[in-house]
């Protein structure tokens, strides 16, 4: 019984000054969650987090997609409590050409995985005030939450690009990384003596260099590595959030 009440009135205590101990807790790294256009062999989150001073913690998996990502949050398998702690943005790259948002009628099983992910993060960051292991323990809200959603690299996949728009719209704490209007060129203008895309231009060479979307060819995936275009563009981009 006296544990609680010390419990009860350090909670008390805490939530009249939170934002002055919030301010007080260190964060030293970033997390992102994705597939191929995030995972360390491009290397532009790494850039950006060498930029910003910052460890990366990078969760993204090759072929893997959002549903995959909110099937480890449920199994509780995606972060230690110590990354969870030590990270105050939580980025996801997921951008697969789907709808994303829950707009009326739409109920597909990747508006459903972003919708789980988003909140479940909440949950996991709000969970930390009355977790005794963690740093924002007594802390009211528990750790701040920061969701950082990336658009595709270009702005050819409009039905991702558009509808993580709503989802910015939707969450007050979602914000976006939007790649594909500062990225350097657009669909709308190919090259003028060729008329390709310019994505195919940036685009690996290799079996997935590009993709074919309404009769047109885009870039797939861009070349990777620290030497990478693309990904320096990428990575001064994401710095920008910050």
């Amino acid at each position: 019984m006296k544990r609680i009440f010390i419990l009860l009135f350090t909670l008390l205590c805490c939530g009249c000054n939170t934002e002055e101990q919030q301010s007080k807790i260190t964060t030293d790294s970033l997390c992102i969650v994705g597939a191929s256009f995030a995972y360390p062999e491009n290397c532009w989150f790494e850039l950006a987090c060498e930029q910003l001073q910052l460890k990366p913690i990078n969760k993204a998996i090759s072929g893997s997609n959002i549903k995959d990502t909110a099937k480890s949050m449920r199994e509780n398998s995606l972060f230690t409590l110590e990354e969870l702690d030590s990270f105050a943005t939580f980025a996801i790259m997921h951008t697969h050409n789907y709808n994303v948002y829950d707009g009326v009628g739409v109920h597909t099983p990747y508006v459903e995985a972003y919708d789980y992910v988003i909140k479940q993060y909440i949950a996991l960051c709000q969970a930390l005030e009355f977790n005794p292991d963690s740093k924002w323990f007594g802390i009211a809200g528990g750790k701040p939450v920061d969701i950082l959603i990336c658009t595709h690299w270009h702005d050819a996949r409009t039905n991702f690009n558009e509808s993580v728009r709503k989802l910015d719209d939707k969450w007050e704490s979602v914000r976006l990384c939007k790649f594909d209007e500062q990225i350097g060129f657009t669909k709308d203008k190919p090259d003028p003596q060729t008329g390709v895309q310019i994505s195919v231009y940036y685009a690996h060479p290799d079996q997935n260099a590009t993709e074919i979307m309404g009769g047109v060819e885009y870039g797939w995936h861009p070349k990777r590595g620290r030497d990478s275009e693309i990904q320096q563009r990428m990575a001064d981009i994401f710095c920008k959030c910050f």
